[in-house]
């Protein structure tokens, strides 16, 4: 059974329905209905279980971070929900209820509000963004190019990263970071071609609030955190430069000093806007990452199309490549990416359930880190043995755990440890 919430209709929320995905391990209210299996309600197993601890604290040392949030569901067999070392350097420990910066699964939540339109007929993907926004350079654009990262825009990151930093409570202007990222644009024909760019979504933002005529906050909660239930999550403004309690602090090495990493908890999402401004928890990205990866927010049609992916070229295999707004990672789909402070991930198999989430109050070693200990830690749920009454399913995950141990290491920024 699967509801849909076209032309911008609520998702009903779980009822009696059996098939439904229940949210173990938290209240379901308000939540969407999502096609997924039934997860049980039990803790996975003590040898799973002592694998997903065992890669998470490695790669809280090789990425200098002194905390992180971590949730792993594998509904045939069980979940596991766990905050790990310091949520500031010094100071309380790590809780999984905290909030934190969602980085840049924002990007997804920014193609949600476009597709949400989209089955409203209020706009379509091959609607040229110049319609909506005057920047130039970005003549012959398209709203879907910019939301599947095929745009050929630069990414202002380039230009910017080090003031991020050094100066994170600064307000941006989205104009000041698009421009840049226009005049750092490749020759490459739009449509031509996935690059990894925060510019597109940026851009992408300012013509979806004068489409929607509302501030893109209220656009997120219409389209995103309402329909399924995320209630502690948001898309702050540019002057909220504090997270809402509880918070984990967010962490940057700065120089090769990997002892004394700055404290970035404070910061404009601004820098990031719609590419990765958003504010969320382990549980609501979980949702998120549920819905997003089974289309539910959306029509058949739009969801046949949402995952519809393009090859990330360079020397990436082909089981990897880029839908719109997320990555299909073999069956996994989601997203991964950092802002300073904070280095987050989200994945989810649509035909499993399986679902990592993952956060890194660090940033120092981008999103590469982040993204194989999600990998790696999907690998161990994979293996989780069926629960009583439960099937496990066949794993299909074309990567070993030894291979994203070995991604992790070569990513690290801190090979003696934090």
């Amino acid at each position: 059974m699967r509801f849909r919430s076209g032309i911008g209709r609520r998702l009903m929320a779980v009822s009696v329905a059996v098939t439904l995905l229940a949210l173990a391990g938290c209240s379901t209210d308000g939540s969407a209905a999502i096609d997924l299996p039934a997860q049980t309600d039990a803790p996975l197993t003590g040898d799973i279980s002592g694998r997903i601890d065992d890669a998470v604290d490695r790669a809280m040392s090789l990425a200098a971070a002194p905390g992180a949030i971590v949730g792993v569901w594998a509904p045939w067999s069980g979940f596991q929900l766990k905050g790990y070392g310091e949520a500031e350097i010094g100071g309380e420990a790590m809780s999984p209820d905290m909030h934190f910066r969602a980085a840049s699964t924002t990007k997804a939540m920014t193609c949600t509000v476009l597709l949400g339109l989209v089955d409203e007929g209020r706009v379509a993907l091959h609607d040229l963004a110049s319609e909506f926004v005057s920047v130039v350079g970005i003549e012959g654009i398209t709203l879907g190019q910019l939301c599947q990262s095929t745009s050929g825009l630069g990414n202002f990151r380039s230009t910017f990263q080090s003031q991020f930093v050094s100066n994170p409570t600064r307000r941006w202007v989205p104009e000041e970071l698009v421009s840049d990222g226009v005049a750092r644009s490749s020759d490459a024909a739009p449509g031509s071609a996935y690059t990894d760019d925060d510019t597109a979504y940026v851009l992408l933002g300012m013509a979806l609030q004068r489409i929607g005529g509302e501030p893109l906050g209220d656009l997120f909660e219409k389209y995103v955190f309402d329909p399924i239930g995320m209630r502690e999550s948001s898309l702050p403004a540019a002057a909220t430069t504090t997270l809402p309690e509880p918070a984990a602090h967010g962490y940057q090495v700065v120089g090769d000093d990997c002892a004394a990493p700055k404290d970035l908890s404070e910061l404009s999402p601004s820098m990031l806007g719609t590419s990765g401004g958003a504010v969320t928890t382990a549980d609501d990205l979980k949702r998120f990452a549920q819905a997003f990866a089974t289309g539910s927010m959306f029509s058949d049609e739009t969801a046949k199309t949402q995952w519809t992916t393009v090859p990330l070229g360079g020397d990436a295999p082909t089981w990897q490549g880029y839908g719109y707004g997320a990555f299909q990672i073999g069956p996994l789909r989601g997203q991964v990416g950092n802002i300073p402070g904070f280095s987050t991930a989200a994945f989810s198999d649509p035909a499993t359930g399986l679902t990592v989430v993952v956060m890194l109050n660090s940033s120092s070693a981008r999103g590469k880190l982040v993204r194989a200990l999600a990998l790696e830690l999907a690998s161990y749920a994979a293996a989780a043995p069926a629960a009583d009454g439960q099937t496990r399913p066949e794993p299909t995950l074309p990567w070993s755990p030894e291979q994203m141990q070995a991604e992790s290491t070569s990513a690290a920024v801190c090979q003696e440890g934090r």
